[in-house]
């Protein structure tokens, strides 16, 4: 058995006394660089410290915002919404970049990292609501193409595992108008340039709902919000997957942080938010390693190898703070490496 692999959401909260609007003004303006970079660089160093794997790169910013901005920048364009490719960059790579180089002069080793991008169709909500112009949806992925192609270029230090569309609403809104074939469509656009670089091409859903869509697509592997929805597991037909040569990244640590909260007060009778010592009892005694361990153990019995990486189920940018997200990457990680140890005894 394959070793399962341990990747990040990517957000995370920002440090106390820097809110998320000054970090958009901020990688807009770049007019405070040194302090934008410090905060990326030590959250990114903090991923690997707690045993991230194949860390993503600190998300300290809107998801869609921080694509769609520049897409409907009239400079950045040859013409409404069709961007030019030197304009389709990720600063935040430029920034990890120089931790890369770092961790590869102390390790001799290539830092793999996993890169998050806006889908079509979350970014097509966002900006054209909902309405079908079918046109404009496939731009808008031969605009995620450009984006893909230049983190690539910016990948000087580190090498890209994984490339994650990120489409929330794909299986859970009604507003979506377009058809299957052009959902299939779009994402092949969007995904077929990194799949030819031999990365594995993931697309981040809350529900597996439309699992057999993306089956029809270069994306190898989906990921899905298991911990908090065990159910979801129901969805998911083996033999689809393995027909298809389709992979999973399950979700095994809850993030849906007001949910987790409320468990806490009802335990313990207290509001968290005002006694925020409480907190700790999130990762004290709700999502530990034991219970991500056994979370992957239910999911491993009924798919098998299918399963190659793992993850919270989403990113942990509304967490009330730093210290607390660090720690449940840490106790994430510590599941993970617990099952994989006894996966590897059991099979020697």
């Amino acid at each position: 058995m394959q070793d399962v692999i341990f990747i990040d959401g990517g957000s995370l909260p920002t440090p106390e006394g820097i809110t998320r609007e000054w970090v958009k003004t901020a990688a807009e303006n770049r007019d405070e660089d040194e302090k934008l970079f410090s905060m990326v660089k030590e959250a990114f160093r903090k991923k690997i410290d707690v045993g991230v794997h194949v860390p993503t790169y600190p998300q300290f910013r809107d998801m869609i915002g921080q694509f769609l901005d520049i897409i409907k920048d009239e400079k950045n364009c040859y013409e409404p919404y069709v961007l030019k490719e030197e304009n389709a960059k990720i600063l935040e790579l430029e920034i990890i970049d120089e931790v890369a180089k770092q961790y590869r002069e102390e390790t001799g080793e290539t830092l793999e990292v996993r890169v998050c991008i806006a889908g079509p169709t979350d970014l097509y909500l966002q900006a054209f609501g909902a309405t079908d112009y079918v046109d404009a949806y496939h731009v808008l992925a031969l605009d995620l193409e450009d984006f893909i192609k230049q983190a690539f270029m910016a990948a000087k230090h580190f090498k890209i595992k994984v490339i994650a569309l990120d489409e929330p609403s794909l299986g859970i809104n009604d507003r979506i108008q377009f058809s299957d074939t052009d959902i299939i469509s779009a994402l092949t656009v969007a995904s077929t340039y990194a799949r030819n670089q031999g990365t594995d091409m993931e697309i981040h859903l809350h529900s597996p709902l439309k699992y057999k869509l993306v089956c029809e697509t270069p994306i190898n592997i989906i990921g899905f919000e298991y911990a908090a929805t065990p159910s979801y597991l129901n969805l998911l037909d083996k033999k689809v997957l393995e027909d298809s040569n389709t992979y999973i990244r399950l979700g095994v640590s809850r993030t849906d942080i007001s949910s987790l909260i409320g468990i806490v007060n009802e335990t313990y009778g207290v509001n968290a938010w005002k006694k925020r010592e409480y907190m700790q009892k999130i990762v004290t005694d709700l999502e530990t390693p034991n219970v991500v361990k056994q979370r992957l153990e239910t999911a491993y019995s009924v798919l098998g190898d299918r399963i190659k990486y793992a993850s919270p189920d989403c990113g942990l940018a509304f967490w009330p703070d730093q210290e607390l997200a660090f720690k449940l990457l840490e106790n994430t990680a510590k599941g993970i490496n617990e099952f994989n140890a006894e996966k590897k005894s059991e099979g020697n």
